[in-house]
């Protein structure tokens, strides 16, 4: 499977489009559509910008990593085209490891109800801030989004 045009526009709404260089809460150098590799085989620096042309390939690039990773886990074959946007979406946020260990995960390699499964969103709304772990709007908004997607057809 790949992603599709809405799930890919699912991210951008969310992560969004930066063509300068800036440092991420994390504090890691991004750009684009939160793109944290090389561009071009030059890593994100102060002062790098990009087209937006060049974002979207980067994302389009990205995505595949994930799309990548989905396709090999035992539960694909049971996914529909919105479960698999959502999923791409949430990993591309949370990362292959923190998915790989999630309840989620187990959920969807058990054949679990897909109401069951999207149960596990909004679990998945907090970030550190000032070195606190804290509940952030823009995550339950995203993880909102997400568990919709993952429930449509």
């Amino acid at each position: 499977m790949r992603t599709s045009e809405k799930g890919l526009q699912s991210i951008i709404a969310f992560e969004g489009i930066e063509l300068n260089a800036y440092r991420c809460p994390a504090g890691i150098w991004t750009i684009g559509v939160g793109h944290t590799g090389d561009v071009d085989g030059v890593p994100v620096v102060r002062g790098m910008k990009i087209t937006e042309g060049e974002a979207m390939a980067l994302l389009r690039e990205d995505v595949k990593r994930f799309e990548k990773y989905l396709n090999k886990q035992p539960f694909i074959g049971s996914l529909t085209q919105g479960m698999f946007d959502a999923l791409v979406s949430f990993i591309f946020n949370v990362g292959i490891a923190a998915f790989a260990a999630s309840t989620m995960r187990r959920k969807l390699c058990s054949n679990a109800a897909r109401e069951d499964v999207a149960k596990e969103f909004p679990k998945w709304v907090f970030g550190t801030v000032n070195g606190k772990k804290e509940r952030l709007a823009g995550l339950v908004k995203r993880r909102e989004a997400e568990r919709q997607m993952f429930l449509s057809v």
